[in-house]
């Protein structure tokens, strides 16, 4: 994942992170008094996926880390990504929401001050040792989903899932993934997929045909190939809740009729 790129293709003007735009945009340039900006540095801004994001924004945290230009862009990013994912610090719920212009008013201030305030000082003194230990505790969390599932479904999702991770602790790309994968498992039945009548709950609205459409798209979710991935980031985040919406709808529409009173 090319952060930057991410970014560049999700970003809009009335976002609170477009405040970093051009300092993302011009973090490989330097001023030259004869030749004006030109590009000095070639930094790249990639990862794997959003437990690595959070990985090295844990590493930014760090009390040793000096804030240069590369630096600060990645912390811009890291909070774009991992906003746009659905994530917060469970500590300092709005940060990745809106983080500050400068880093270190989090990274040294606020975590200082919210240590002191815990008692974690030693009269007035903060400890390297005990910022890591900090830093190390903070729990990044996947904001509630504005579909609600019962228990029975949220059991389903932990059972399929390779990590066992209930649904709302799964990053969006994973609960796209997820609910692919339980909509095949309830509707698959000795190598066949079963027919529902969904007109009795759904109308026209959800049907064989849109269901088998919807998994279609959801395949690159499911697989980690160029082409896949490709497909994934051709996607807005709008349009990916919008996905997540929609399975979780049709999952339920599948389980009542799967499962009849």
């Amino acid at each position: 994942m090319d952060l930057k790129d991410y970014y560049f293709k999700n970003v809009k003007q009335d976002d609170y992170h477009y405040i970093f735009f051009e300092a993302i945009k011009n973090v490989n340039t330097m001023y030259n008094i004869f030749r004006g900006e030109e590009e000095v540095n070639d930094y790249q801004f990639e990862v794997y996926d959003a437990e690595e994001a959070i990985l090295k924004f844990r590493e930014l945290c760090q009390p040793e880390v000096n804030f240069d230009k590369e630096k600060t862009c990645w912390f811009y990013l890291l909070s774009y990504y991992l906003f746009s994912l659905g994530y917060e610090i469970k500590t300092f719920p709005r940060l990745l929401a809106r983080p500050p212009k400068d880093p270190t008013d989090f990274t040294y201030k606020d975590i200082r001050n919210r240590i002191i305030a815990n008692g974690g000082d030693d009269n007035g003194t903060v400890r390297y040792a005990t910022r890591r230990a900090f830093v190390a505790d903070l729990l990044f969390e996947i904001k509630q989903t504005h579909i609600d599932i019962d228990d029975s479904l949220e059991q389903k999702f932990v059972a399929i899932s390779n990590r066992n991770a209930s649904f709302n602790n799964m990053s969006t790309e994973e609960k796209l993934a997820e609910i692919a994968n339980l909509i095949e498992n309830m509707l698959k039945k000795k190598g066949k997929f079963m027919s529902l009548d969904y007109s009795t709950i759904c109308f026209e609205y959800v049907t064989d045909a849109s269901i088998t459409s919807y998994r279609k798209k959801m395949h690159c979710f499911r697989h980690s190939t160029d082409e896949a991935i490709a497909e994934r980031n051709a996607y807005t985040e709008e349009q990916k809740a919008f996905f997540v919406d929609y399975g979780l709808t049709v999952v339920k529409v599948i389980h009542v009729l799967a499962n009849p009173v």
